[in-house]
């Protein structure tokens, strides 16, 4: 998937040497490596402790430029994202964080429907960036500032997004969301890839919650985020009956995969990572 993304930064609308392109490899057992070197002027890194926040952290220490901007290795930037990155700078001095729109595209076969209707329901809010909600797959920040708070929490297994730019936040600068900085991301496939993806941001928030009684709380959370769910899925105006109690089905189904990976973590397993 690398060279899809790769591909998307050779066609910027930004002159080349405008810009750097770092890819932090954490882990491939795949042919990742060899398909980056043979892309001119990219910098390839290693980052052998597991976790995309440390490999982040490794590729903030590389960056020369005074933007530091994020992607994701399966996600594909409109020809003008880092042209819009500059445009949305220019316009919030001070900022924090620019959270750019995240459009969602399937790959999937059709009768499997219900797993990209889910994704574009509830993943990536990157409207409410000002609460928080900024994903890394589309994200623009200062560089002397993410340096200046120590990066992202590399212990985190997920939810450092959210925790990294909250801190920003709580340091004064705004969190603003830039719908003209489009990023192209592939919905999840399949059931198990949502399984996956639902355990580890129960790790994620698990490592995050210092409220005790700690299981009470995320239980708490966990319902109350499901009610939300189930109430968005019922009312949706984009999808048919059918649909709808489709993804409002493999919502509680998610739900139990979240309470049984809490319970898991209450009797001391670790939490999960990508």
């Amino acid at each position: 998937m690398i060279a899809r993304c790769l591909d998307g930064l050779a066609r910027q609308t930004l002159p080349r040497d405008a810009f750097q392109i770092i890819v932090v490899d954490n882990g491939s057992s795949d042919s990742t490596a060899e398909i980056v070197r043979s892309y001119p002027g990219v910098e390839l890194l290693v980052e052998k402790r597991p976790g995309s926040y440390a490999a982040r952290n490794l590729g903030i220490g590389r960056v020369q430029a005074p933007v530091t901007v994020f992607t994701d290795a399966d996600c594909t930037p409109a020809p003008d994202w880092l042209e819009q990155v500059l445009c949305a700078a220019a316009a919030n001095p001070g900022f924090g964080v620019l959270a750019g729109r995240i459009e969602l595209f399937d790959e999937i076969a059709q009768e499997r429907e219900v797993f990209g209707d889910y994704e574009r329901l509830f993943s990536f809010p990157q409207a409410h960036a000002a609460r928080g909600n900024c994903a890394t797959a589309n994200w623009a920040s200062r560089t002397a500032l993410l340096r200046a708070l120590g990066g992202f929490d590399a212990a985190l297994k997920s939810g450092g997004d959210r925790q990294m730019a909250l801190r920003i936040r709580d340091a004064g600068h705004p969190l603003v969301y830039v719908p003209e900085m489009v990023v192209r991301h592939p919905v999840r496939a399949s059931r198990a890839e949502l399984v996956r993806k639902r355990q580890r941001l129960s790790g994620g928030r698990w490592d995050r919650t210092v409220r005790r009684p700690r299981l009470a709380h995320v239980l708490g959370v966990t319902a109350v985020d499901t009610v939300r769910r189930l109430r968005r899925a019922a009312i949706s105006r984009e999808l048919s009956l059918r649909r709808r109690l489709a993804v409002m089905r493999l919502t509680l189904e998610l739900a139990g995969v979240a309470v049984r990976e809490f319970l898991h973590l209450a009797g001391g397993r670790k939490a999960a990572r990508d």
